[in-house]
């Protein structure tokens, strides 16, 4: 049973999105399990291709991003390659210089893990490159019970009603 005594059905897990009634989501499916998805063709790619475009002026070519789903109640870690002549330490600058202000962002030195960002509205995000190799690697973490479509809803909603941007998402969740 579920809180409430409602009995949910079989117990699944967050993240790869909502599949209703599609058994890879169950627990007995994913428990001790690690499993990409998405793979060449996931659905998030295009965007973050013309993101990277926009913010680089350049192309988005070499883009390589793999899901995976982990058998977690929550949390996401994203990590992106993409090809870049800039080194960590220029890339972390420019993070914190595009994210200075920003309420629910931070940029970290180090490769940033799920439980940092556990029960938050937070979105961390570090980077490691490798000029010689043409290589960046940007990684970002959110709680995607909270930062994800929820959290993110509630903070637009916010912004669009001339609100404080953090209202109604500083507190801890209850469940689960």
């Amino acid at each position: 049973m579920r809180p409430g005594g409602r009995d949910a059905g079989p117990a699944t897990i967050s993240g790869a999105g909502r599949g209703g009634s599609d058994s890879r989501l169950d627990f007995a499916e994913t428990n001790e399990n690690l499993q990409p998805y998405g793979l060449l063709h996931h659905v998030h790619l295009p965007e973050m291709a013309t993101g990277i475009g926009k913010l680089s002026g350049g192309s988005a070519d070499g883009l390589v991003f793999t899901p995976h789903l982990v058998p977690m109640t929550r949390g996401l870690l994203v990590t992106i390659y993409c090809r870049g002549s800039a080194t960590t330490e220029q890339c972390l600058d420019a993070a914190r210089q595009f994210y200075a202000g920003r309420a629910f962002v931070r940029v970290t030195d180090r490769p940033p893990q799920t439980k940092w960002a556990t029960g938050s509205n937070l979105s961390l995000v570090s980077y490691a490159a490798d000029p010689e190799r043409n290589l960046v690697i940007a990684m970002g973490v959110v709680d995607n019970l909270g930062k994800g479509a929820a959290g993110q809803a509630v903070q637009n909603a916010n912004l669009i009603c001339g609100l404080e941007e953090a209202a109604g998402l500083d507190g801890a969740p209850v469940w689960p």
